[in-house]
């Protein structure tokens, strides 16, 4: 087997949902990103090692009462194999790389959504998924 290949597998993803809701309200001010992900991990149970990982992204939650110029939701989910049968490293697949593949997907959908929402466009910064893991872990 070709020691460079990846056990893991990205198979194909879907969108969910997208909301966004304008701020009529909001004054002009400089924002910081405020962003939160979460992800659930589902697991076929079909025996092919086929597992099934959404990321929920919320952007500027609240966004009349802390002023922020709208407020969005995404959520996709991404469909993946892997050739594995150690528990532990799915579950290891699973929670950081399948997430930092995804990842990029949400990016590319917020930042494309804002720009023709007409708002300044969003693109929110690379996340480094170990660290992310590892706060929520803490939390």
């Amino acid at each position: 087997m070709d020691t460079k290949k990846s056990a893991l597998r990205f198979i194909d993803y879907y969108v969910n949902e997208i909301e966004f809701y304008n701020n009529e309200s909001f004054e002009e001010r400089t924002v910081k990103i405020d962003f939160s992900i979460s992800h659930e991990i589902e697991y076929s149970g079909n025996g092919d090692n086929t597992f099934y990982v959404t990321l929920t992204t919320v952007i500027f939650k609240d966004a009349v009462s802390n002023n922020y110029p709208f407020s969005m939701k995404v959520s996709l989910t991404g469909i993946f194999e892997i050739d594995e049968d150690n528990i532990k490293n799915i579950e290891r697949y699973a929670k950081i790389n399948s997430i930092a593949i995804l990842f990029p997907y949400v990016r590319s959908l917020i930042s494309t959504y804002t720009a023709n929402a007409n708002v300044q466009p969003l693109i929110l910064p690379p996340i480094n998924v170990v660290n992310m893991l590892k706060a929520e872990n803490e939390s």
